[in-house]
């Protein structure tokens, strides 16, 4: 049986510009599960949405933003998005490049071990392509199976241009229940190497606090 129209959609960030934007943000410890050879600043800052049951930590120089252009869209809006952004980062025509974000999307189908296989084939023949035709220069690797604090899905590496500047991103499918979360890594090509590290420990402070599964029990 084929999975219908289960993955929602993806956004690219590509830029920023704007004030901070005031959702919950709560001063607090590292998360355990960070690498051991990872450094986590003290003033880590973790986001938490208790609505959609997720959470992830960040520090500065990264900060939370709002005003977030979208340039390379496919499928459906989020339900949910936030996003920071390396403040003292690449700017590109005037606004912020380096970023790490998280998009929900509600789906009709609920995502297990057995339709996973189906969903990446999805993911192949609609979404990666429509992306790739979204954004200049835009080429997205093969996907690879991933997981991320026990949250199944997708990554995949990406390379694309913002005015000339080259830009390298992560992007991580990843599927609870009916929930999908959309993880992405940004930055310009010439930091990337400099910022993966940090962006590994934001992705790895990823949790799903409530999965959707338990919120929507099967009838």
């Amino acid at each position: 049986m084929r999975v219908s129209i289960v993955v929602a959609g993806a956004a690219l960030v590509l830029g920023l510009a704007g004030c901070s934007s005031g959702t919950e943000e709560t001063t607090g410890s590292a998360s355990p599960a960070a690498s051991a050879e990872q450094s986590v600043p003290a003033d880590v800052t973790t986001y938490t949405s208790d609505q959609y049951g997720f959470s992830f930590q960040y520090a500065p120089p990264f900060e939370e933003k709002s005003d977030v252009t979208l340039d390379a869209e496919s499928g459906a809006s989020s339900a949910d998005s936030v996003a920071v952004f390396d403040t003292e980062g690449t700017q590109v025509g005037g606004q912020y490049r380096d970023a790490f974000v998280v998009n929900v999307y509600e789906l009709n189908t609920e995502i297990t071990a057995d339709n996973l296989d189906q969903v990446q084939a999805e993911l192949e023949q609609t979404v990666i392509p429509q992306l790739e035709q979204s954004s200049e220069n835009m080429q997205i690797s093969e996907l690879s199976p991933t997981t991320v604090n026990g949250v199944d899905g997708f990554m995949a590496d990406a390379n694309f241009d913002v005015e000339g500047t080259a830009m390298t991103s992560q992007l991580y499918f990843l599927f609870d229940g009916a929930t999908e979360y959309q993880l992405l890594t940004q930055s310009a090509t010439d930091r990337w190497t400099e910022l993966q590290p940090t962006f590994e420990q934001m992705v790895n402070s990823f949790t799903v606090s409530a999965p959707a599964a338990a919120e929507s029990p099967a009838s």
